[in-house]
């Protein structure tokens, strides 16, 4: 599998300058903000001094000054005592409008900044609001307070405040012929800002903001580029080093089948040999047999006992040999070829290895408890008969001597399967001998306390094992020991387990 070096590499660096540019968008957009707050705040300072030199004036009812070109008198301002001579100098009323306007083109004239009266109802037709201003004073009337804006006049990039100005007790010396009364909107000032100069504050913040980000982009870049490099090597070597080790393992698995395949040629021809060799050393053993009787028979009289004793010893040793070789050919017969599998009823499969141990039953006074009804399971009868058997034969074989053996045959329902258990009260199998009682000729008592060959369990688990089942044994407390196996179900269904007793 190919390290998607470019298509990550491309990626990452797409997504961080994604994430870069979103963050200095937002940014700067805070810095816009912060501009407008300066505007604002500026804007505000300006008309909070104006409304309160305005109301100074309004409270003195307006202050002399006197006549001169910048200030004539105003001829917008209806009052009998608007002009005066003292000390025959004439001086005008200056009234906070008029005040207003003459600080307005002070102000003006050093640009940057500007403001104005403005009124819905104007005395002086040069306060009469622009659309802009119209718009606002309208905005006062249904509640608002002050207004800021970021628009173009003339071409210019501005800032646009307008607050509101309200009728107090000392404005109705003007205005009360308008039809005013206090606490309404009379009209506002107006404040003009170059944004150019407010925003050439923030300027330096911007290009601050812009540089952080361009170095942190690139930082950003430069150690994905290096972890990707790292991580490209890394996936080189692992990429090695998989194909070397898929390489071992095809070759370690070459291995193996070819040992699995010698192994597996090795034990059918053992098989092979096994069963000739058993069937082969038929004759001659019986040869032996029938000598040995014929030796009895005709000159048993004539021997002394050492002659019968040893007579006896070679027809002993002739049974027992004819015995094992009998179970090693039942042992190569059940590893050969494939049980022909089909719905077997376990009732009478035990019935059969019943009636093959009445003898050894009625010898032992042994007791066998089965369910009611045994399931009906996949296999091959003369097989299973053999199978249950051996179980029930070893524990008969295997008793205590202080009491008479009692075996119990259960059967439990699993997913597909029967779980079968053989448990006896006879003297049981050590823990450390659990697995070795399944080899073939291993026993854990002489000949001469039990009779045996020490086939009969590898037998049994070779049958087992033959029908896709395992075979285990337990220990059964207090004694003895139990035998479980499991064989696949034949689709009988679960069936109920009352227990009754059967000799």
């Amino acid at each position: 599998m190919r390290f998607p070096g470019y298509v990550l590499e491309l990626g990452s660096l797409t997504l961080w300058a994604g994430l870069v540019a979103a963050s200095l968008w937002h940014n700067l957009a805070l810095l816009d903000v912060q501009g407008r707050e300066v505007a604002f705040a500026r804007a505000r300072m300006l008309f909070s001094i104006l409304e309160t030199t305005r109301l100074w004036n309004a409270y003195h009812g307006g202050v002399y000054a006197p006549v001169t070109e910048k200030s004539p008198p105003n001829e917008w301002l209806v009052d009998p005592q608007r002009d005066v001579v003292i000390n025959g100098r004439a001086y005008t009323k200056i009234n906070p409008a008029y005040m207003t306007r003459q600080v307005s083109e002070l102000m003006g004239s050093q640009g940057g900044l500007s403001f104005r009266l403005t009124s819905l109802k104007p005395i002086r037709p040069g306060n009469a609001p622009d659309p802009w201003e119209e718009q606002a004073l309208q905005n006062f009337e249904r509640g608002e307070k002050e207004v800021l804006d970021r628009v173009e006049m003339g071409g210019t990039d501005s800032f646009r405040y307008l607050g509101r100005l309200l009728v107090e007790d000392a404005c109705l010396q003007c205005h009360a012929n308008q039809g005013y009364h206090v606490g309404e909107v009379r009209g506002g000032i107006s404040v003009t800002i170059d944004a150019v100069q407010v925003l050439a504050e923030i300027n330096p913040q911007k290009q601050q903001t812009i540089v952080l980000h361009a170095f942190g982009y690139l930082l950003l870049a430069g150690a994905t580029l290096a972890f990707l490099t790292w991580l490209r090597a890394g996936w080189r070597q692992l990429a090695q080093a998989k194909t070397e080790q898929e390489a071992m393992v095809a070759a370690r698995t070459a291995e193996l089948r070819r040992a699995v395949d010698d192994l597996a040629r090795s034990n059918a021809e053992l098989e092979t040999f096994a069963y000739a060799a058993s069937h082969d050393l038929q004759e001659p053993l019986r040869m032996i047999g029938s000598y040995a009787q014929l030796v009895d028979k005709r000159y048993g009289p004539t021997l002394d006992a050492d002659g019968r004793e040893f007579l006896g010893y070679m027809t002993d040793g002739a049974q027992r040999m004819k015995r094992m070789i009998d179970d090693l050919l039942t042992y190569s017969r059940v590893s050969r070829g494939e049980p022909a599998l089909q719905p077997t009823e376990l009732d009478v499969v035990l019935d059969a290895a019943l009636a093959n141990l009445t003898a050894a039953l009625t010898e032992s006074g042994g007791q066998i408890i089965r369910p009611a009804r045994l399931p009906v399971v996949l296999g091959e009868a003369p097989m299973l008969v053999r199978l249950l058997q051996n179980l029930l034969g070893n524990a008969l074989k295997y008793r205590a001597a202080d009491r008479a053996p009692r075996v119990t045959i259960e059967v439990v329902a699993q997913e597909g399967r029967w779980l079968v258990s053989v448990a006896d009260n006879g003297i049981g199998i050590p823990q450390a001998a659990h697995e070795r009682v399944f080899h073939i000729f291993q026993r854990l008592h002489s000949h001469a306390s039990v009779p045996g060959t020490g086939v009969g369990l590898a037998i049994a688990k070779k049958i087992v094992e033959r029908h896709g089942g395992r075979l285990w044994v337990e220990d059964n407390h207090p004694h003895g020991a139990v035998f479980r196996f499991t064989l696949a179900d034949a689709g009988s269904g679960d069936v109920s387990m009352p227990q009754q007793q059967s000799r």
